[in-house]
């Protein structure tokens, strides 16, 4: 659709997240046909919520959080913007929301994008491709090392995994060249790990908090609550890496999320919630 770039993209609990991560995994594990997908339709769709989304007071919250944040890092341009756990827009509502919330950044700072997400459907990533986005082909696990130019993380409620390994592969100084727009760490900060197998990662995030800049960014219309519940701009302004010690950068160890941690992640899940339970 040619026309689309041209447009200037917890209030529930996070056990609320969790279920409907846990449904999208399993429902994905046990029902793996492709949907039928018309992809003008899907097309269609999107544009709209653009247009939702361009005429709501939310697309001004997304800009001043972003105009802040590049303003605190010295800096005007966003080049690259990478997007991990996006999820099936076609499905999904938020999902959808979420893409046009992408779209109107990438508008707004002429940005390179790409994107992974082992669950894109054939057709979606077909529609994708032709919004003028780029397919990552790999699944990198979030452990992108950024170079010398600013790259925005785009993930909303994404798994605390790739958030940490995003976090890890640019441990130390580098951190001063990505922006991430995900989950607040603040409330991973202050939330119960109940998940053994995310203990690694959400201590890695924590322990980067004093490093953090995060600017809130508040779902004030309908079609945002659901799609922007719980998400921040959390930036590392040089001011705030100066102020740790180089004993702060150290002992790092290895990244704290693996694809055979998913794995066995999924395989629990499967033994142990039934669809019926989590629906």
């Amino acid at each position: 659709m040619p026309g689309l770039d041209e447009f200037q993209l917890v209030t529930r609990r996070r056990s609320h997240i969790r279920r409907q991560f846990v449904n999208h995994i399993l429902n994905r594990a046990l029902n793996p046909r492709e949907p039928e997908i018309n992809t003008e339709h899907l097309l269609r769709e999107i544009l709209e919520a653009v247009i939702a989304l361009r005429n709501s007071p939310y697309r001004q919250i997304l800009y001043n959080g972003l105009a802040e944040s590049l303003s605190l890092l010295e800096v005007t341009a966003i080049p690259e913007i990478v997007c991990y756990g996006l999820g099936n827009f076609s499905e999904s509502r938020s999902a959808k929301y979420q893409l046009a919330a992408l779209l109107t950044i990438k508008s707004r700072y002429k940005s390179r994008v790409h994107l992974y997400d082992p669950a894109f459907f054939a057709k979606e990533i077909e529609v994708l491709k032709t919004l003028g986005l780029s397919m990552i082909e790999i699944n990198e696990e979030g452990k992108r090392k950024v170079d010398n130019n600013l790259t925005l993380f785009y993930m909303p409620h994404c798994f605390q995994g790739i958030i940490a390994n995003c976090i890890h592969a640019n441990w130390g100084r580098e951190l001063n060249n990505c922006i991430l727009v995900t989950n607040s760490f603040r409330e991973i900060n202050d939330g119960i790990v109940a998940d053994a197998g995310l203990r690694d990662s959400v201590e890695l995030i924590k322990r980067v908090i004093p490093c953090v800049t995060e600017f809130k960014l508040e779902a004030n219309f309908d079609s945002a609550r659901e799609a922007f519940n719980s998400t921040s701009i959390h930036v590392f302004p040089n001011e705030k890496l100066d102020r740790v010690t180089q004993e702060f950068w150290e002992n790092i160890g290895n990244p704290p999320f693996v694809q055979e941690d998913f794995e066995r992640e999924l395989n629990r899940l499967r033994a142990n919630f039934p669809l019926a339970e989590i629906q």
